[in-house]
């Protein structure tokens, strides 16, 4: 059980840990600072669980696998989002020029 949860915790971590760095990167302070707190509500439950495991080698390649797994969702999930947006946006000022 500690391993799936090392798993999820790592991914989690990290997913958030890569849509923040794109929210700074665009310059979106009160996303970035709201979503901080949740990165540190995860990282401390993520560091409490590792650090309690026996098996250190599994542990790490489950975290190892989260974290690869977590980085790629985030880069897909903000660009899906961000594109998303971004036509709604369009559409919706297309609509206020009729």
């Amino acid at each position: 059980m500690e391993y799936i949860t090392v798993f999820f915790g790592s991914l989690l971590t990290v997913y958030m840990l890569g849509i923040n760095s794109q929210l700074v990167r665009d310059k979106n302070c009160v996303g970035a600072f709201s979503l901080a707190w949740f990165i540190s509500l995860s990282n401390m439950l993520y560091i409490k669980v590792f650090v309690m495991s026996d098996e250190f080698m599994l542990t790490y390649l489950c975290s190892a696998l989260g974290s690869g797994i977590g980085i790629v969702l985030s880069i897909v999930t903000y660009s899906k989002v961000n594109t998303y947006l971004r036509q709604r946006a369009a559409c919706s000022i297309s609509e206020q020029t009729k």
